[in-house]
């Protein structure tokens, strides 16, 4: 499912947006959903959640008293990969589009005529899964870094060594991370589904297959790591927090 966010505080432009979006996608193999913001507070609340993944945010310039480049910056922390496009009744705004790193600019005033073309040059572009992406630089086998873009499913923990930063695979492979400070790396992956049961532990929370008050297995590789007694709550809460964990009984005694 391909999701287009529309963000305005007039009914009326979603509306315009809302049509156009389902004549251009009427056709395409592709399922296509559209989703209404009219204020930032919502949008925020829907892109920190994680629950529904943008793939086109459609912004007015004006949204929400001038936050555009506030909802602009969330979503492209969070979401990197989404498109993004600017829409005003000024032309004096399409300099923001730039500043908000937009891949185009509407004018309000003929959003009916230009909006189609847009969309059906953008729309077969968009990469359904690239919403799952992350970029890291690693070591390779000659010592020089390199980045990598890979798909966060296929990494099943990180783990900080003597200030030294690796990450394994779900193929069993383990490279070392370039990276200054471990505090960023946490700060960057606690933004999707991973988190700290240990000062020195990133896991993949969809890897692990038994948990206790003290320790945590990793599936498919059968290792165990500690829980710290004042991390286990916050990990619990967040790790019942995914689909269909809170169900499968997990936690054991």
């Amino acid at each position: 499912m391909i999701n287009i966010f529309g963000c305005d505080n007039e009914a009326v432009f979603l509306d315009i947006i809302q049509d156009t979006v389902f004549s251009q996608t009427a056709l395409l193999p592709k399922k296509y959903a559209f989703h209404r913001f009219r204020n930032a507070e919502e949008l925020m609340k829907c892109l920190d959640e994680r629950i529904i993944v943008p793939h086109l945010l459609i912004i007015d310039a004006h949204f929400d008293m001038c936050r555009t480049k506030e909802c602009a910056d969330r979503l492209h922390k969070l979401y990197p990969s989404c498109k993004l496009i600017i829409m005003s009744a000024g032309e004096e705004d399409f300099f923001l589009s730039f500043e908000c790193d937009s891949c185009g600019f509407i004018s309000k005033l003929s959003l009916p005529s230009k909006l189609p073309g847009t969309l059906a040059a953008i729309l077969p572009r968009i990469d359904e899964n690239a919403a799952e992406m992350i970029q890291l630089t690693v070591y390779g086998c000659e010592r020089r870094p390199e980045r990598i873009n890979l798909r966060y499913s296929e990494i099943i923990y990180l783990e900080c060594v003597m200030k030294k930063v690796y990450v394994t695979f779900s193929d069993g492979s383990c490279r070392r991370v370039k990276c200054s400070v471990w505090r960023e790396v946490m700060q960057k992956f606690c933004m999707l589904p991973f988190a700290v049961p240990h000062q020195n532990y990133i896991v993949n929370m969809n890897y692990i297959s038994k948990m206790t008050s003290t320790t945590l297995t990793i599936s498919p590789i059968g290792k165990c790591i500690s829980i710290s007694k004042y991390r286990l709550k916050e990990f619990r809460a967040l790790f019942e927090l995914l689909p269909e964990k809170n169900a499968a009984c997990h936690f054991l005694p």
